[in-house]
């Protein structure tokens, strides 16, 4: 018997892929938790860069502004050291956070009297395209102090005459990182790339060592060499404190009622399955009996039609059942069709051969049946018969006619079925009947029986040839030996037999 999975074994499956859903969405929850807190730290790094821009915007608008003015521009012009010096204080007061501004001449743009950090980016300035600088620190060594500017002066045709040169103070820069920091155990460095290739931190706050423990996040300032590094201190709180313990218990009180209602819905299916299948089982025995009831009760909604159909049909051979009883057409004993409902069934398959294919016929007799009477009694032959006959009616198909013709002998027409599939159900019949049957007061017989098999010809003139051809084939049977099952082909001349089986 092929076994199949078992209601517990759903449940178990039912139950670890919910488990295993849960993980993976408590997973993917915890992961998307994750990248918002990153996408949030992103947030932060790049509101602090937004605000250094602010500063650095603001001040290269005022030195455009500056580099606007024509006073400015007739310094430039004379070129003269007094003319370019005399104005310097009040251009520095005009620039924010400024430390010092100073106009210089194209004649004296090399930078000449400049230290020789401002005069070296005086000329990496002018070596560029536009001649506008982006801020850079040019200090080496310990945190600078300042940043420099540059912006040109230009006459009406759009000539450089000048150039307005703008130092401007780190502290600013300084405070504006301190305060955006939200924890003092993170870590902001504001960071210079210079040509060299060498990186110069020129803004840090917070606690350097969250730079070993955690990746940083960067953020390239606008149109500069500066990058903003932000290193955010994740440290994991205790699990089980303030609210976490009792949303923890929580989920531990869902699983654990999840975990009960399973059980209880398996235990309940398990139960329900069981009963229905015991009202499938009265059903069947109630068919068998002849009596069908008006109702079978069921737990389970889903095999309504089914209990439906099977109760239908059930009613119906019931009532065919006491049909044929009334008619006639069953055999007391066996419960069978007798001769005269087999010889009505057997001549409307004669009438149908022609448009529906021939049908085959096996007669069969019980092998020293006539001993079981002498031996045991008539009550022993009785229970050999019936006995014989539910054996039969268990392995018999529900298309196929099976009819006791009288004493021991017993008929199956085998609908629609030619001579050559007709032998291979007469074997598998062969192996599937008991070897053993009960009879009166616990003796067991042992079984054994002669077949002979043949199927409706197209030369048959009668309905009934094919019966004549069945029993010749058995009279064959039981002169080599009992126990076995030949055939007679109508499609020969001759008769010739085939042994299927013998027991």
């Amino acid at each position: 018997m092929t076994m199949t999975t078992s209601l517990t074994r759903i449940q178990i499956y039912v139950l670890t892929t919910l488990l295993l859903g849960l993980g993976v969405m408590g997973y993917a929850g915890y992961r998307i938790a994750a990248d918002l807190q990153r996408e949030k730290t992103g947030y932060a790094a790049a509101h602090i860069a937004d605000r250094v821009n602010s500063l650095i915007g603001r001040q290269q608008n005022a030195m455009e502004k500056i580099a606007a003015r024509p006073d400015v521009a007739g310094a430039l012009r004379r070129g003269r050291p007094q003319d370019l010096g005399r104005d310097a204080p009040e251009l520095g007061a005009l620039l924010p956070h400024a430390l010092a501004a100073r106009l210089l001449p194209v004649a004296g743009a090399d930078g000449a009297g400049l230290d020789p950090a401002c005069r070296n980016f005086v000329q990496h300035a002018l070596a560029a395209e536009n001649r506008t600088s982006a801020p850079e620190f040019h200090a080496a060594g310990a945190l600078p102090e300042h940043y420099d500017l540059l912006h040109p002066v230009r006459d009406e045709n759009g000539k450089p005459i000048g150039y307005v040169l703008g130092s401007f103070a780190r502290k600013p820069l300084q405070e504006l990182i301190e305060r955006g920091l939200g924890n003092p155990r993170e870590y902001l460095e504001l960071q210079q790339a210079n040509a060299d290739e060498t990186i110069l931190a020129i803004a840090t706050t917070g606690d350097r060592a969250a730079a070993d423990t955690v990746e940083a996040v960067a953020v390239a300032l606008a149109d500069s060499r500066w990058t903003l590094l932000y290193w955010p201190r994740v440290t994991m709180p205790p699990f089980f404190a303030g609210a976490r313990t009792f949303h923890f218990l929580l989920i531990v009180a869902a699983a654990a009622a999840m975990l009960a209602l399973s059980m209880l819905l398996h235990v309940r299916a398990r139960r329900a399955v069981r009963h229905d299948i015991v009202s499938l089982g009265r059903i069947f025995n109630d068919v068998r009996a002849g009596s069908v009831r008006v109702d079978y009760p069921m737990e389970l909604r889903d095999f309504s039609s089914v209990f439906q159909y099977l109760r239908e049909s059930g009613r119906r051979l019931a009532e065919e059942k006491t049909k044929l009883k009334d008619m006639g057409l069953i055999d007391h004993l066996s419960q069978l069709s007798n001769r005269r409902h087999f010889e009505m069934r057997l001549k409307e398959l004669y009438d149908l051969a022609r448009t529906h294919g021939p049908s085959s016929v096996l007669i069969m007799d019980v092998d020293h049946f006539k001993k079981v009477n002498d031996n045991h009694g008539h009550d022993a032959g009785d229970a050999l018969i019936t006995g014989f006959a539910a054996a039969l009616r268990k392995t018999v198909r529900q298309s196929d006619v099976l009819a006791r013709l009288g004493g021991d002998e017993f008929c199956i027409i085998y609908t629609y079925v030619p001579l050559e599939k007709a032998i291979a159900l007469a074997e598998r019949l062969r192996k599937q009947l008991p070897r053993e049957i009960p009879l009166t007061k616990g003796i067991m017989h042992n079984v054994r029986w002669t077949g002979g098999l043949s199927t409706i010809g197209e030369r048959d003139k009668k309905f009934d040839d094919v019966l004549w051809r069945a029993d010749q084939a058995m009279i064959k049977a039981k002169e080599a030996g009992r126990n076995n099952t030949m055939s007679f082909d109508p499609a020969n001349s001759q008769m010739p037999q085939k042994e299927i089986m013998r027991s």
